[in-house]
């Protein structure tokens, strides 16, 4: 009897172990199988990842395509602006290099005639020829504006070329060639009256501007003062005007 209680006493603590140990390994695959399932996966953290959605790639698109305009865009205009710099350069240099030969000696002679009459407006286009044109200067000096209106020609060339015209007109009248026969002839006559104020002249044509000489000459002086455009070239360069007289003299004389 008391046999029999030991043995069943030894016997239940074993039965519940041997249970427990059963139940322990039962549980554990879908323990391992948890475990595993919540590890992540190498291959996955190594894979890269899923491309962008549609909506991000067309607006990564958009940027870019609008960089790209704006590059092209400031490309263009800075092309265009130094075409245009490039195209003045060359308008300006052609127009100060531009012999102007549709110049004709008639035009500058009677444009220098102007200027003869009009300082004030010589001094000013000397000074920058471009005024002329520039409309305020021009209304604000109303003998300009009528002489243009009734001289094309100038009118025409001057607009087109200004420093060229005014070039051409400057050496014109340094050459003596705005002295017109008319005046030449006058002088001409009145030296031939005058044969001893011809020779006084002919040694040294700087006496015409000599006040002292033309006082001394009565004849000489009511000539000048009578003669206007005679007084004003013998003054701006005598010695010029004298060769003028001297050539027409030449070429006058087997007509007479």
């Amino acid at each position: 009897m008391t046999l029999r209680i030991s043995l069943r006493k030894f016997l239940r603590p074993s039965f519940f172990s041997v249970a427990l140990v059963f139940a322990l390994l039962l549980t554990l695959p879908s323990f391992s199988s948890r475990a595993l399932a919540q590890q992540p996966d190498n291959d996955d953290m190594n894979r890269p990842s899923a491309e962008k959605p549609d909506k991000d790639r067309d607006k990564d698109r958009v940027k870019k395509d609008k960089k790209d305009k704006d590059k092209d865009r400031d490309w263009d205009r800075d092309r265009d602006r130094d075409e245009h710099r490039q195209r003045n350069e060359a308008q300006s240099q052609q127009a100060t290099q531009r012999p102007d030969n549709d110049v004709t000696h008639h035009e500058l002679e009677s444009f220098d005639a102007f200027l003869d009459s009009n300082p004030e407006v010589g001094r000013e286009l000397a000074r920058n020829p471009s005024l002329v044109n520039d409309r305020n200067f021009v209304d604000k000096h109303p003998n300009l504006s009528r002489y243009l209106q009734n001289h094309p020609g100038v009118r025409e060339e001057i607009r087109e070329n200004p420093q060229g015209f005014m070039q051409r007109e400057k050496r014109f009248e340094n050459s003596g060639e705005d002295i017109t026969n008319t005046e030449l002839r006058n002088f001409d006559n009145f030296l031939d009256s005058h044969p001893q104020i011809s020779k006084d002249l002919q040694k040294n044509p700087g006496l015409m501007d000599d006040q002292n000489y033309v006082n001394s000459h009565p004849e000489l002086k009511e000539f000048l003062s009578t003669h206007a455009g005679v007084r004003e070239q013998v003054r701006e360069h005598p010695g010029i005007f004298m060769k003028r007289e001297q050539k027409y003299e030449k070429n006058e004389s087997p007509q007479r």
